[in-house]
């Protein structure tokens, strides 16, 4: 299959020199699962750039990004358009962090900034009524750092998974949208060198607690294998 990964966002330009881009970092994510069959090409979509049509690849993953869905950038409305597209076609979507808030937002639901502020490091995400391509589990742990939420779900979406944070964590729509809020593509060495650099903004004590749960691991590679079937 052939996935066209849609960059939504950019390295914080205080850290941009020392780790790669988000769509290599999916391409890293996804290189490490076996044989999952997979062929990746990256649209710039935060440049203003977009598929000709929705049956130019096979799927589509929707990174994440500093914007919001309610930002004023010249990208979101026709992004919006774009999913809304894809999903009436039954082109399989996966959205993280921005992905999952605006593919969300796209399909009916609604995402705002949460008024409880960021969350940040490793959360366990309780999970429920898994879909097929989750092996019946009940938690998975992931790295977080967002401060806008879903909530509210499109009203044919399925909740899978929330944190003691966030309610809705993950859900899907039948069997082609599959979005969370989590980040299986990071890695706790980007993650704390981001909360660092965004201390400030973030809350200093709220980012010293959440440095410490990356000493917890992650499990982004297990989460990867479910998007790769999910995929298939």
């Amino acid at each position: 299959m052939h996935i066209a990964i849609l960059e939504t966002g950019r390295i914080n330009a205080q850290i941009a020199d020392r780790f790669p881009r988000y769509p290599h970092m999916f391409r890293s994510l996804f290189g490490r699962q076996q044989d999952s069959g997979l062929v990746f090409s990256e649209v710039a979509v935060i440049d203003g750039e977009f598929p000709a049509s929705v049956e130019d690849y096979d799927g589509y993953l929707v990174t994440g990004s500093a914007a919001g869905v309610y930002d004023d950038y010249d990208w979101i409305p026709p992004l919006m358009e774009f999913i809304r597209a894809a999903h009436a076609a039954d082109r399989p979507l996966v959205g993280i962090c921005f992905g999952h808030q605006v593919i969300a937002h796209a399909l009916g639901g609604f995402t705002k900034k949460w008024h409880g502020g960021w969350g940040l490091g490793v959360y366990d995400v309780d999970l429920a009524s898994c879909p097929a391509w989750v092996p019946p589990t009940g938690q998975v742990k992931l790295i977080h750092i967002h401060q806008d939420q879903v909530v509210r779900l499109p009203a044919e979406a399925t909740p899978h998974g929330s944190t003691s944070f966030c309610e809705n964590a993950m859900f899907s729509i039948a069997d082609n949208v599959f979005c969370m809020q989590g980040h299986p593509e990071f890695e706790p060495d980007y993650t704390a060198a981001l909360m660092t650099a965004r201390s400030d903004s973030m809350g200093p004590d709220r980012v010293a607690h959440a440095l410490g749960t990356l000493d917890d691991g992650h499990e982004g590679d297990r989460v990867a294998g479910w998007i790769v079937d999910f995929f298939r």
